[in-house]
């Protein structure tokens, strides 16, 4: 095995959030203020105000904020739901993205000396935009978005746009992030190593090989490098 020199990360649910999706953490609040609304129904307004936020042809240069703020409006709208509601949703759910995002920077500033860091995410075209906004693009070498690339994870082209960006080999790289579909298949068939952030989630894992490393939180990666390491 050749040492890993790049470690590269999604953003929505994984930088921003410890294994929880937005759709996700959309809908736990959304539950909690009105038990009856169903899955099937939040999920259908959540994609159709996410269609509407890119027919509006201005995502790319909304803040993390704006962006949130506009699918949730979608949502409640769609739902017929009070959009005072919908504020207090924003607030919680911007305080927590910026608490994960400071820890993560933290974080992978410890790791900058050792490793190129760099971002991958299937976006807006907005995710160097809210690099920038929440200062983690100092860190990075590389942030590549699906919007702008037009490559969407799982592709495997996404994936080599950032290797080919670092000029390393996949063997080399490591992607991290909540999504076995999009994250683990891709990366595994762009033939990168694979760190699947679960959190405290119970999530389906149906081919336990393409995941090399199981988190619980982006911090025990390094246990995961330090044993590679070793045994290499």
């Amino acid at each position: 095995m050749k040492e890993i020199c790049a470690l590269l990360f999604d953003f929505g649910g994984t930088l921003d959030g410890n294994g929880v999706h937005w759709r996700d953490r959309t809908y736990r609040f959304l539950k909690q203020e009105y038990p009856e609304i169903d899955r099937e129904a939040f999920d259908r307004v959540d994609r159709a105000s996410v269609e509407q936020l890119i027919a509006g042809g201005n995502a790319p240069t909304l803040t993390l904020r704006e962006t949130a703020d506009v699918i949730s409006t979608g949502i409640y709208e769609g739902l017929g739901l009070a959009l005072d509601v919908k504020d207090r949703y924003v607030d919680f759910f911007c305080e927590g993205v910026q608490a994960s995002l400071d820890g993560n920077r933290r974080w992978l500033s410890t790791l900058r000396e050792r490793y190129q860091l760099g971002v991958i995410s299937n976006n807006f075209g907005n995710t160097q935009g809210w690099c920038d906004e929440y200062n983690l693009s100092p860190l990075l070498s590389v942030v590549i978005d699906s919007t702008v690339v037009g490559i969407s994870k799982p592709e495997t082209g996404i994936f080599q746009a950032a290797l080919s960006a670092l000029e390393v080999s996949p063997e080399r790289a490591i992607y991290v992030g909540d999504t076995y579909s999009h994250d683990m298949v891709g990366a595994k068939r762009a033939g990168m190593w694979t760190a699947w952030l679960v959190g405290e989630e119970d999530k389906a894992r149906p081919d336990a090989s393409i995941v090399d490393a199981r988190l619980a939180t982006l911090q025990d990666l390094e246990r995961f490098l330090e044993a590679e390491a070793q045994s290499s």
